[in-house]
């Protein structure tokens, strides 16, 4: 490992972890995709460009070849011989398509209708939302469909910015799926860190890692509190605050210029005429679909086998945990269960005759083709990482930056340095999958295993704040879509609410314990930093009557 990294630094625009050469116009694609998104306000165009960019780029003496390069490695291969991707495009539609069937059926109306009791005001709403976030922890793609799907028509009827319930639905996806004991991220993480400890000579094992770095995940707990702070208070700052006044002023849930990615919403899936409005009609298949899912999970990690051996272990969070770890098809699982869970809807409807079979088969298609427009977006998202991957656009910043560090700004450094690779390439598991096996080495052999924790969790975080806030990372899109709010006015209000977390768990968190300077302390002074810029910045939103 000494000898690999003193030899990357020597080279550092020509080693890479798979001996491919790293172009010195890697960062140039990325950064030229976030630039047109801002410039132009036409994602695909951006996107699509920035891929076209990479392909020349790739293509180096060769650069005829660009086209067919493009089309068929980042367009063709990157996406739909991916298994895992196209898994997450199945678990995806078939599940907006079991939200528009279950709207129709007068399942979504009816738990709107129950949650309206608990959600008096804008308030409570905004609050109940955070709620459904934090209690689908344990995968970030079903929170986003789950969550902005069902609460969209209450926000609306509360005069809450689309901006807003996309915020609230983004800031609880991945900054709690990716801390959560059992969730589709662990099992990913924690095999990096089993990795990257083996290699090490390390006696713990990936599991005992993450817990350890638990603690330091400031990233995930600030968002966290910060959404909190935000609708206790009321308050707003920055582009957010303009949002949530003209949604209040002049009911304007969306911007007049505002392009909703779904092409289709499921605001304009009423429910059927004469339909009775059931809650159960909606939460029994999303029941399925979070029982398949779990269950799926145990047994794709080996759980039942254990239970055979051990019937105790059904009860055993160790047993849970572990099973989820080695879940290896996950992806696969969230598919299955999302179409269990639509078998289960259309049984429902069809035996207690809400629907004639024709419409409901109609309209649950109307809720997959809301998808058509968020599909392209996604494969040009993967297509993105692609050509990062291709022209070694992580590891190029990694080797700009791993000469220059001392063991007390090491975690901040690499905190720093996950944040910018995940936000230009748009994946957090592409950047855990770069860094935890550079930055963490280099981390040990820095400042032992103290820094190294910190390094495992600044990476984490890093990576899930790009997920969390880049335009072109897939939680992002799905977050917009789901809320059925324009993209990049999501991003445009949601990024200074990002950056304020990050910057704080940078001082507060990285910073403030790789000095030495007291680990309790820092997170009272980190979280009395979120209710000061809060109460310094924001500013109430008075809200006329609906």
């Amino acid at each position: 490992l000494t000898l690999g990294y003193a030899e990357a630094s020597r080279h550092p625009v020509t080693a890479t972890a798979e001996h491919h050469p790293i172009s010195p116009w890697a960062i140039v694609p990325p950064l030229l995709a976030i630039v047109l998104a801002f410039l132009t306000a036409r994602l695909v165009l951006s996107l699509s460009l920035a891929v076209l960019a990479g392909a020349v780029v790739a293509a180096g003496p060769s650069p005829l070849t660009f086209l067919p390069h493009a089309a068929v490695h980042y367009f063709w291969e990157a996406t739909f011989t991916e298994a895992f991707n196209l898994y997450i495009l199945a678990f995806t539609v078939l599940l907006l398509g079991l939200v528009g069937l279950a709207a129709r059926a007068g399942g979504v109306q009816g738990i709107v209708e129950w949650l309206a009791r608990y959600a008096k005001g804008a308030g409570s709403t905004k609050l109940v939302a955070m709620a459904m976030g934090l209690a689908v922890f344990f995968d970030d793609y079903a929170n986003t469909v789950l969550v902005g799907s069902t609460m969209r028509p209450l926000t609306d009827a509360r005069r809450i910015s689309r901006e807003k319930l996309a915020y609230i639905v983004d800031s609880t996806s991945a900054p709690v799926a990716g801390v959560a004991m059992i969730s589709t991220w662990i099992g990913y993480e924690v095999g990096l860190l089993s990795a990257v400890a083996h290699g090490l000579g390390l006696s713990t094992e990936g599991y005992p890692l993450f817990f350890a770095a638990l603690p330091f995940r400031f990233y995930c707990f600030f968002t966290l509190v910060f959404v909190l702070v935000l609708l206790v208070s009321g308050r707003d700052f920055g582009p957010m605050l303009a949002a949530e006044r003209r949604a209040a002023h002049e009911g304007l849930t969306l911007a007049p210029d505002a392009r909703p990615l779904s092409s289709r919403t499921f605001g304009a899936i009423e429910p059927a005429p004469g339909v009775p409005h059931r809650a159960q009609v909606a939460l029994w298949p999303i029941a399925v679909v979070l029982l398949v899912t779990l269950l799926g999970l145990f047994w794709d990690g080996g759980g039942f086998h254990a239970v055979a051996e051990d019937p105790g272990a059904i009860v055993s969070v160790t047993a849970w945990r572990e099973a989820f770890a080695a879940a290896e098809n996950s992806t696969l699982v969230l598919s299955v269960a999302a179409g269990a869970g639509s078998l289960v809807l259309f049984g429902i409807v069809l035996l207690r005759r809400l629907l004639p079979l024709r419409e409901a088969a109609a309209t649950y298609g109307k809720g997959v083709l809301s998808m058509s427009l968020a599909v392209v977006v996604l494969t040009l998202a993967w297509a993105m990482k692609a050509v990062c991957d291709d022209l070694g656009t992580g590891l190029l910043l990694v080797a700009m930056l791993r000469d220059v560090l001392s063991p007390a700004v090491v975690p901040l450094a690499v905190f720093g340095l996950s944040a910018v690779i995940a936000f230009a390439t748009g994946t957090s598991w592409g950047t855990m999958g770069i860094l935890i096996p550079t930055a963490v080495p280099l981390a040990y052999y820095v400042g032992g295993e103290p820094v190294t924790v910190m390094a495992m969790a600044a990476v984490l975080d890093g990576a899930i704040f790009g997920d969390h806030c880049s335009p072109i990372s897939d939680t992002t899109v799905m977050s917009s879509i789901a809320s059925g709010c324009d993209h990049l006015h999501h991003v445009r209000t949601q990024i200074p609410y990002a950056v304020t977390s990050m910057g704080l768990a940078g001082v507060f968190g990285y910073a403030w314990n790789g000095l030495g300077w007291g680990y309790a302390l820092g997170w009272l002074a980190g979280g009395a930093a979120l209710v000061a810029v809060v109460t310094l910045l924001g500013r109430g939103v008075e809200r006329a009557e609906p």
